[in-house]
């Protein structure tokens, strides 16, 4: 099974990330707003968006973590990834990954996000077999909760408090979804209606 084949959506390809991405990401992860909200700080240099490459490029060849860049046509549009992906937990099989992703400014509000974090999700249930994938975001991030909630995540609960930073504590939202879920929405998808 060749997990680096791209998958394609509606209207984005997914492409594993790759050493020659440094340029397109670089605009956006030099942006200081757009990890406003996430547990990086923006790069100051295309040194730091190299290493970041270089790390998601190994992580995929040991089959820890698979980010990819979403495309729209061949443009840039931002990063979707399962991250963290585990098996096994000393005695206990887990089968489990973190989601996690962004969009460049001019994309957001056009359902890309959703559209490319719902193939990345198929991937992870379908292709590597996991059993739950999670995702969180910071609380006052409602564009990131809009997300999580049109993909069918089950709500778990408050991180009240979770991290320190801009000068004040914010709170952390928790999302999971096991394949079981996953399976009956596709289901129920493709018995809906074409509208």
């Amino acid at each position: 099974m060749d997990l680096t084949e791209p998958i394609r959506c509606e209207r984005l390809t997914l492409r594993l990330l790759r050493d020659d991405d440094v340029d397109a990401l670089w605009p956006h992860v030099s942006d200081p707003e757009l990890p406003r909200y996430m547990t990086w700080e923006h790069h100051q240099d295309r040194a730091e968006t190299a290493r970041f490459v270089a790390a998601m490029v190994k992580a995929a060849k040991d089959g820890a973590g698979y980010v990819w860049t979403m495309r729209e046509g061949e443009d840039f549009r931002g990063l979707v990834g399962l991250h963290d992906v585990r098996r096994q937990q000393l005695a206990w099989r887990i089968d489990r990954a973190e989601l996690g992703y962004w969009i460049g400014a001019p994309w957001r509000n056009r359902g890309l996000t959703t559209e490319g974090a719902r193939a990345a999700l198929r991937f992870g249930f379908e292709r590597l077999g996991l059993h739950k994938i999670t995702v969180g975001c910071v609380k006052d991030n409602e564009a990131s909760v809009r997300v999580i909630e049109h993909l069918g995540f089950r709500f778990l609960g408050v991180q009240r408090e979770h991290f320190h930073r801009f000068g004040r504590w914010w709170d952390h939202l928790s999302y999971e979804l096991l394949v079981d879920e996953w399976c009956a929405a596709a289901a129920a998808d493709r018995q809906a209606p074409a509208r």
